[in-house]
This record gives structure tokens, sequence and C-alpha cells, in this order.
């Protein structure tokens, strides 16, 4: 399974690659396009990853990231009002690795 999940997971990367690539180079119609796949993508990883907590966390708030990310790209593109929900997104993201961070370093927890 750990095979399944790092594949997945690098295909991941490369479709956040692809969409902040079309953030930066300001191509708005497959940046926000891009939305899609990478958000899905990263919640398929975490679906696979689920019967292990410490790998289901970070997979989390990586996703929480990506969230937040492409709201901060929408809101750069179209002037939406999307900063709000993006901090949201962050704060969720942060929580979840906190949880990781101290269930590794104060509990112990390997799995």
């Amino acid at each position: 399974m750990t095979e399944k999940i790092r594949k997945s997971e690098n295909l991941h990367v490369l479709l956040w690659l692809v969409k902040d690539f079309c953030w930066m180079m300001e191509i708005k119609s497959l940046g926000t396009f891009m939305v899609f796949p990478t958000i899905a993508m990263s919640a398929y990883v975490c679906y696979i990853s689920k019967k292990e907590l410490n790998n289901l966390l970070p997979n989390l708030a990586v996703t929480s990231w990506i969230c937040a990310n492409s709201l901060w790209m929408l809101f750069d593109f179209y002037q939406w009002i999307l900063k709000p929900y993006a901090l949201f997104f962050f704060s969720i993201g942060f929580i979840f690795i906190m949880i990781y961070l101290y269930r590794i370093i104060i509990m112990g927890k390997k799995g």
C-alpha cells in the first residue's frame, strides 16, 4: 500500500506544480481547471492513507493547503473575495499538522 500512496503523491505533486506554474505565468483558464484534479488527487491520497493516522494527518494538512492555495490563486486571477476562506483552510491544515507533531513528538506514536 505504501508504494501506491507514494505513486499517488508523486502524481499529486505534478498536478500541483502545473497549477502553480499556471498561477505564476498567469494562465488563468488552465490554472483554474487544474484546481479540480489537484484537489481530487490530494483527496484520493488521503483516502488511500486513511488506515494509518500518522500518514493521514500530513496528507490532510496538504489537502487543506492545496484548497487554501487554490482559493488564493483564484483571488489573484479574478479578484473574488476568497481570502477569508483561504485562511480557514490554512488554519485547518495547521491544526492537522500540529496534531501529527503532537502524536509523534509528545506521545511517541509511530503509526
